[in-house]
């Protein structure tokens, strides 16, 4: 419906690819679809992801790259690893010449590090940079163009042209068991099969839960997130006539004891979608799964509902609350609600919340 065109979130697949890539595994995962030695080759337990900014769990403001640094697991030395996602159809012929001016900002931030830490001349050293590209469009790619491509060189002058490889790999390109063994990459093939038939993105979405049940109970916040992301994905990138089904498939994929928790992370999202809907003066919100164009009175009646909700899901999360803390949460107004359950994914204390 063109109403809802404001609460849709554009490019979903490079959005949510971003948003899933702020874990350093996810990464870690990513890069070693296209090269393994790579990937093997570098602690990405440790890795620090550089370009820190707020990511917003409804995926609404989000850059389509990032930038980690990851040490070797041989050594002190560190390596960058630079990640473009793109969606756009062709690859731009001025690709080579945008990565290498990205890979000059990195090392002049590197320099200005230096500069900052009085770091001795003798020990200045530039860290190599790993520039990667994820293509989420359809249609195939040969690669990343090149320097060269941008240029209208003679033979004779070839050689001043810079090089410098990148690492590529396309989303609909990779064959399906390339994307099993890992929560991630049940993910993506998830995000793949999304645009595909019915039966074929039912298939994945069972494959990517039963990846996401393996996790060990440590992991819940990943669990949690990955969850997430899936209802976003059917939502998102789904036709609207098959999203309850996806939604059944969802819940029931799920195992028993995660069951209540996926139920809470539905509610979470359907009232997202209702404080969406209120932001931009509708009087319907259309909730995932539930039933369509209720009254406002009813919806304020849910509202009362989704607080005390709320509430429920804090406890869980973070033990009792104390009676101040009951209140101000009872006083949130619909759209601070929403948005608290929302943040409650990636909380690790009340404080974060601002209780």
């Amino acid at each position: 419906m063109a109403e809802l065109d404001e609460a849709v979130i554009r490019e979903f697949a490079d959005r949510g690819t971003i948003w899933l890539l702020d874990s350093s595994a996810n990464l870690r995962d990513l890069v070693a679809m296209a090269a393994r030695e790579i990937a093997d080759s570098l602690e990405f337990e440790r890795a620090e992801r550089v370009n820190r900014s707020f990511v917003p769990a409804d995926l609404h403001k989000l850059e389509a790259d990032l930038l980690y640094r990851v040490p070797y697991r041989s050594g002190g030395s560190e390596v960058w690893v630079y990640l473009l996602v793109e969606h756009q159809s062709r690859p731009d012929r001025l690709m080579g010449y945008r990565i290498l001016s990205y890979m000059v900002q990195v090392w002049e931030l590197q320099r200005q590090r230096w500069e900052q830490a009085k770091t001795p001349p003798a020990e200045r050293r530039l860290s190599p940079i790993i520039p990667m590209v994820f293509y989420t469009g359809r249609r195939r790619w040969a690669g990343v163009p090149g320097m060269a491509a941008a240029m209208d060189a003679p033979s004779a002058l070839q050689r001043f042209i810079p090089r410098h490889e990148s690492l590529y790999l396309g989303l609909h390109g990779l064959p399906g068991d390339a994307l099993t063994g890992s929560p991630f990459a049940g993910l993506l093939r998830a995000l793949q099969a999304a645009k595909g038939a019915p039966d074929e993105m039912e298939a994945a979405l069972q494959a990517a839960v039963r990846e996401l049940e393996a996790l060990p109970a440590t992991a819940r916040a990943e669990w949690s997130r990955a969850m997430h992301y899936l209802l976003l994905l059917v939502r998102h990138a789904c036709r609207p006539q098959d999203h309850k089904e996806f939604y059944r498939v969802l819940a029931e994929s799920a195992g028993p004891d995660q069951r209540e928790e996926f139920r809470e992370l539905a509610m979470t999202d359907a009232q997202v979608l209702v404080a969406q809907g209120r932001r931009q003066g509708f009087k319907e919100g259309r909730l995932a799964g539930r039933q369509e164009g209720r009254q406002e009175g009813r919806q304020e009646g849910r509202q009362e509902a989704f607080v005390a909700l709320l509430g429920r899901m804090l406890e869980r999360r973070f033990g009792p609350l104390t009676p101040a803390q009951r209140e101000a949460v009872a006083a949130l107004s619909d759209d601070a609600a929403a948005t608290m359950g929302v943040d409650l994914l990636n909380a690790h204390s009340l404080a974060d919340l601002g209780l």
